[in-house]
């Protein structure tokens, strides 16, 4: 059970960070974040992801999804 624990945590840190790097945030921070939460954490990352877009269009735009 543990090592199943450890191998989740340990692959969601390593995705949680491949999807940071993809999306220019902090690698290091998100990857950790994975650790410690695991997939609980995706969530909080798509919402930052949705806000820093949001921060780095302004005020006023629209984005079109491809």
């Amino acid at each position: 059970m543990i090592v199943f624990v450890v191998s989740v945590l340990t692959v969601s840190s390593v995705v949680m960070g491949n999807l940071a790097f993809r999306a220019g945030l902090g690698v290091k921070r998100w990857a950790l974040l994975g650790l410690v939460l695991g997939p609980v954490g995706y969530p909080l990352f798509s919402t930052h992801k949705r806000f820093a877009i949001k921060r780095a269009q302004g005020k006023g735009t629209s984005q079109i999804n491809l």
